[in-house]
């Protein structure tokens, strides 16, 4: 089982160190908007990004889920296939997604969702290209999963990454172009990925593309058959992801969107985690549901994921306060006007941990193909995000919007937990787990109650020793077992793409 761990890990650590790299890199953004647009172009950024997120839904149509379950590491001319027809799948969906969306820029650029003047339509039609090329290596980023090819996907990330960043600090710092300059950033840098895989994309369709039409059909059903369950719970995830920054914007203004949208992108290291660590276990998870420790070994991997996550929260929540104070290009790392918002990053990165639970518990479903719970799970949080966002930010204001968040991401784990134990039961440690979690809150209280100002020498002390602090109490309480570290560092390491 601790070899199992240590593979996980492993996975989890090549993707997390080009990850940590390509999200530090692309926070960088967020200063570099903060000196050089105005707080309504972020939240315009925003907002175009959020719609987005929903229009890759269409995009997809859920076969990232299906390829990467019906793909078979022993068999590649079946797996060759099955890429062929999802990948053919999405090019056609993508190019008349997109073609609409031009199409219809100028009316889409005025609603309320983004209330885009000027230029909106304009923008919005440059915007329409970046799902496009986003989608088109959805498929090949899935492939690099399930063989293992975790720097390979790692690099091809991180290059895109890089390139967007130069984009931004080209068009937007000395170019000067704005929104635009974003927007155009975006649509090079996604298509530049793209250009990447079509080597490899080329040899696959050739192979792909035996069996005749007959074949592909029967292979699309299966794939739509597995897939399109997925997609209302993708739209509801989505919607809890970023509907907060429209709903905003029709509750508030721009400006009050890019205020949100700038202290939540604060919160980066613990959503950094989480995303690293779901690339790594959804393959983990497909590869070991059928060994017989399996349901020992989930278990043991959410108290580790607790434990991960008490500690980025508190060294991401208390010590953010010195890290916006640096020096940036343009004036500080970010802007003064934005520090009065940073009450959200904390409840912000509740909710994250609250998204990786659920992240955790949706193996089961995936393992059983009894993917059907998902959709009503998201569903009901997206439900409860949109109520709560109404009601809680007129009142509360930005902090109503993450708390709102907070509670969707409840709900649809408590959802969720009820699905899976009907389909997967599992026998998790929840009294652990919320130890961990107690100990992290009651740490992190008390550091603020008894040394409120952070820039004192017993404020700064207090801050440091935090998370050595938590550590020291869950290893002397029994709550975490030093002696799983000890094997996943003497176990051999695990087959990794080299």
């Amino acid at each position: 089982m601790h070899s199992k761990i240590r593979s996980l890990a492993s996975d989890t650590l090549v993707y997390g160190v080009s990850t940590v790299v390509g999200r530090f890199l692309t926070f960088l953004l967020t200063p570099l908007y903060t000196n050089y647009l105005t707080a309504g172009e972020i939240g315009d950024v925003a907002a175009i990004y959020a719609m987005i997120a929903f229009v890759n839904i269409l995009y997809s149509l859920g076969l990232e889920p299906a390829f990467m379950r019906y793909w078979e590491r022993d068999n590649p001319n079946r797996s060759n296939h099955v890429f062929t027809v999802a990948f053919g799948t999405i090019v056609v969906v993508g190019l008349v997604v997109s073609a609409l969306t031009m199409v219809f820029a100028g009316p889409i650029a005025s609603s309320s969702v983004l209330q885009l003047d000027g230029s909106g339509g304009s923008i919005v039609a440059t915007a329409a290209l970046i799902p496009l090329f986003d989608a088109l290596v959805l498929i090949p980023f899935a492939r690099l999963r399930m063989q293992r090819r975790s720097r390979t996907f790692a690099l091809y990330r991180l290059a895109a990454i890089v390139v967007n960043v130069a984009l931004n600090a080209l068009l937007v710092v000395v170019l000067d172009l704005h929104l635009m300059g974003v927007v155009w950033s975006g649509v090079l840098s996604s298509a530049a990925t793209f250009l990447l895989f079509i080597p490899s994309v080329v040899s696959s369709v050739r192979t792909g593309l035996e069996g005749g039409l007959r074949r592909a059909q029967r292979t699309l059903r299966e794939l739509l058959h597995f897939g399109l369950p997925t997609v209302p719970a993708s739209f509801s995830s989505i919607m809890v992801q970023v509907a907060d920054r429209p709903l905003l914007l029709m509750l508030t203004s721009s400006a009050v969107v890019g205020m949100y949208q700038t202290n939540f992108r604060l919160a980066i290291p613990l959503m950094m985690f989480i995303t690293v660590f779901e690339y790594a276990w959804k393959p983990f998870y497909l590869q070991h549901h059928t060994d017989d420790d399996a349901q020992t070994l989930f278990a043991r991997v959410l108290i580790l994921f607790t434990t991960v996550c008490g500690m980025l929260f508190l060294t991401t929540a208390l010590l953010m306060p010195y890290v916006v104070q640096l020096p940036f290009i343009g004036g500080r790392f970010i802007n003064p006007a934005y520090w009065s918002g940073m009450s959200i990053i904390p409840i912000v990165m509740f909710a994250y941990f609250f998204n990786g639970i659920f992240i955790n518990l949706a193996a089961g479903l995936h393992i059983t193909k009894r993917t059907g719970g998902l959709p009503i799970a998201t569903g009901a949080a997206a439900l409860v995000n949109v109520v709560a966002t109404y009601v809680l930010v007129p009142p509360l204001g930005i902090d109503g919007a993450a708390w709102a968040k907070v509670a969707a991401y409840v709900v649809s784990v408590a959802v969720l937990w009820w699905f899976v134990q009907r389909v997967y039961p599992m026998r998790y440690d929840w009294t652990r787990v919320t130890l961990v979690v107690g100990a992290t809150a009651a740490i992190y209280l008390a550091v603020l109650n008894v040394t409120p100002d952070p820039f004192t020498a017993s404020g700064i002390g207090a801050r440091v020793l935090a998370v050595p602090v938590l550590f020291g109490v869950l290893v002397a309480t029994g709550l975490w077992d030093i002696s799983w570290l000890r094997h996943l560092r003497r176990n051999p390491r695990s087959n990794i793409d080299t």
